[in-house]
């Protein structure tokens, strides 16, 4: 393809000159120069070179075509550039002599490419950006698979051209490829190379492999604002598909949806077409002011009103109860008794999300009623997740299971990466919350696979968190850390505030279990922004991370004061009031001396428990009397409470906390435990003051008994109780576990 006949044109700026090579012209100051043909040339080759030498032998051939002329039409052809550009008298000017070799464009020079037009700059138009999909940067050894790099291309087109997104011809992106590429720079790792502005949105995308699966990174920049995202998958092909998809949603946003008279049937299809594509990438947000413009006209889908009032609910909106009214009335006149269920759900939601518990539940119920009587539906599945979701932050951790089952059975006879996703982050979050004694079996799909594919979403992010929480169960302690990272990474880059939140919380609270305090800090910062404060959960999110502050620093009063408030909002909400709560608040009452706080929080928890006789609360509830007792110097009734107690919590986060307070309870009455007791914890031990703590005691028993004036053979035979006044000289100071126990909460 020659340059005149491109769809592109390229334009040189440098000092007060411009060089346009579609219709070959030289502007000084605006001002259209007179210029030969192979003068012109000539300057344009020298330009492209970008600053690397040409030799008046590549001159001779590049520009004259190896023509039998001699080297001094060179030296003419340079002195009417120079004279065209404005370089009078001695000045070189920007193109510089290099003796007995050559010339060189030596001056700054900045490049532009933008599309040809015959016609001056036209406004934007309506429809959506014109795409140029770059050929792949590839970094996979098999052979099989070198048509990665501008096979992709194609698939990439296609899919575009199937949601109206207008792109550049394959043929034209790859010729357009070494242009655009920055000098001497390559795509790193954690580095993206830089895209120059052409006019117009460019791809840029990257392949790699990693195992029996590929990755695919891909940026954009449309309107100043950059769009990204990393997925993975086993076939390039699908990944391909997967990025393209999310290209025209962000596209076709772009450009917004016009309705236009007797073009009505049309926009129904267009609008319905983007909800359904952004709800399936887990990017419902993006479609938000679509679906706002949609429910204000009267021929809206019910579809998009659902879409619609779910996001209102779960951003806890006070305009909720007012949509999910409305919505109930448009489905009752429907008759679609489905979607009447679903904005019963919403406002149990919006109930849950206000702490009406009672009504939460009544409204799902309500809803789950309406929806099963109305199956089979499209919004089955989806509905008995939101009321798994609703039910188990309620508390009803049975009958939320009991519905996820049911979910899980649909979704597996038709299963897509976003459904098998939802399934796989409710498992997650009914483990979490009752401690793995739910019952419910694996996904039968992979759900972590569907989360890759789906990439940085908000979905991802919470599954990841919470598979960070497990590791930390298994006390794999660096692999915790890495999945806690990923998931505040991905949540940050999927623009959800409740998932940025939840991730701070629990990295926060990782980095205040091994006195991590800058790591600490750095979450505490991130929440108090503005966007996050101001979301639902941000204030107790903050004040949680503030108690974790102030309890490293020593001031066990304050941070009491502190995680009350936080409780306030978050006990006995779901996954964000973990049983392991209820201990840290326990303990910062006693280490503050406050036995009155303690033993009414003690009070709070057996009253729950015989509320609801879960598994999970009945473990925490015998932990915080075992620490009472301690503290009330009770300590071999201790024991027996955390005996009890790590029976009940065996294989979650919790047991490892309560692992170290039983060894502890054990070494004080004479049962001499053994280093290897604390195995189960994992790098716990190492990573936790608590546990560098204990093992040193466990490793020098007999010093330790000697400092208390006992015979060592005692701590063997437990033939009299130890009393357990006790000094631990730790990197934080002078700290006594006479009163509470050392728990790494």
């Amino acid at each position: 393809m020659t340059e005149k006949c491109s769809a592109w044109r390229e334009e040189y700026h440098f000092a007060n000159c411009v060089i346009r090579s579609d219709t070959r012209e030289l502007l000084r100051d605006g001002v259209a120069q007179k210029i030969e043909r192979r003068s012109f040339d000539l300057i344009l080759y020298l330009l492209k070179l970008e600053g690397r030498v040409a030799s008046k032998d590549e001159l001779l051939e590049h520009v004259w075509g190896n023509h039998f002329v001699s080297e001094s039409v060179i030296a003419q052809s340079i002195m009417k550039v120079r004279k065209a550009l404005g370089i009078t008298g001695k000045e070189p000017g920007p193109i510089k002599t290099i003796h007995r070799v050559g010339y060189r464009f030596a001056s700054e020079v900045r490049k532009a490419i933008h599309s040809s037009s015959p016609t001056a700059p036209q406004l934007r138009p309506s429809g959506p950006p014109r795409i140029l999909w770059l050929p792949t940067d590839c970094a996979l050894a098999r052979a099989d698979l070198s048509w990665v790099r501008y096979g992709l291309i194609s698939v990439a087109t296609h899919v575009l051209h199937g949601h109206g997104v207008p792109t550049v011809p394959a043929s034209e992106a790859i010729r357009l490829h070494e242009s655009l590429e920055e000098d001497g720079r390559h795509w790193a790792d954690g580095q993206r190379p830089g895209i120059r502005e052409i006019g117009i949105p460019v791809v840029r995308s990257r392949m790699t492999a990693l195992g029996d699966q590929f990755q695919l990174e891909w940026w954009m920049q449309i309107d100043g604002i950059g769009h990204g995202n990393q997925i993975e998958g086993p076939a390039p092909a699908e990944l391909a598909l997967r990025a393209a998809r999310e290209v025209a949603l962000i596209a076709r946003m772009r450009s917004g949806l016009q309705l236009t008279p007797g073009q009505e049937a049309k926009f129904w299809e267009e609008s319905s077409q983007l909800v359904a594509l952004a709800v399936s990438l887990d990017q419902a947000d993006k479609a938000f002011a679509l679906m706002a413009v949609c429910i204000d006209m009267p021929q809206c889908p019910l579809h998009i009103w659902a879409e619609f009032v779910l996001l209102m609910a779960q951003r806890a909106d006070e305009a909720t109860p007012a949509c999910t009214q409305r919505m109930a009335h448009l489905a009752s006149l429907a008759h679609d008794c489905a979607y009447e269920g679903w904005a019963h759900l919403c406002s149990a939601l919006h109930h849950l999300h206000q702490h009406r518990t009672t009504q939460a539940v009544e409204q799902a119920m309500s809803g789950v009623a309406m929806v099963r009587h109305a199956a089979p539906h499209a919004c089955h599945a989806r509905a008995l997740l939101l009321a798994t979701q609703v039910l188990a932050t309620a508390g009803k951790v049975s009958e939320a299971t009991v519905l996820w089952r049911e979910a899980a059975t649909l979704v597996n006879q038709v299963p897509s990466p976003d459904m098998v996703c939802r399934v796989h982050l409710l498992r997650c979050e009914l483990d979490h919350m009752a401690m793995g004694q739910t019952g419910v079996a694996e996904t039968p799909t992979d759900g972590m696979a569907s989360a890759r594919w789906l990439g940085h979403t908000p979905m991802t992010a919470w599954i990841q968190v919470l598979q960070g929480l497990q590791s930390c169960a298994r006390g794999e302690w660096e692999t915790c850390r890495r999945q806690l990272e990923a998931g505040m990474n991905a949540s940050e880059k999927s623009g959800s505030a409740l998932a940025r939140l939840y991730a701070h919380l629990q990295l926060g609270s990782f980095h205040a279990r091994c006195d991590d305090q800058a790591g600490l800090v750095a979450c505490m910062n991130a929440v108090d922004r503005p966007a996050l404060r101001s979301a639902p959960m941000g204030s107790a999110v903050s004040h949680w991370l503030q108690a974790r502050r102030c309890y490293l620093a020593g001031d066990a009063v304050q941070a009491l004061s502190l995680a009350e408030k936080a409780m306030e909002e978050m006990a006995d909400f779901g996954v964000w009031c973990a049983e392991d709560h209820w201990l840290f608040v326990a303990q910062l009452a006693l280490v503050a001396g406050n036995r009155r706080a303690a033993r009414a929080l003690l009070q709070r928890l057996q009253a729950r428990h015989e509320c609801r006789p879960l598994q999970a609360w009945q473990a925490t509830a015998l932990a915080v009397e075992g620490m009472v007792e301690y503290a009330e110097g009770n300590a071999s009734k201790a024991l027996l409470l955390f005996e009890q107690a790590c029976r009940l919590a065996r294989g979650t986060l919790m047991a490892n906390i309560l692992l170290f307070g039983h060894t502890w309870l054990a070494l004080i009455d004479g049962r001499n435990p053994s280093p290897a007791q604390l195995a189960p914890a994992g790098q716990w031990v190492e990573a936790t003051r608590e546990g560098r703590h204990l093992r040193a005691m466990l490793l020098n028993k007999p010093y330790w008994a000697i400092a208390q004036r006992q015979h060592p053979v005692l701590l063997g035979t437990a033939a009299r109780l130890m009393t357990h006044r006790v000094a631990d000289v730790g990197e934080s100071g002078h700290s006594s576990y006479a009163h509470y126990l050392p728990l790494p909460v």
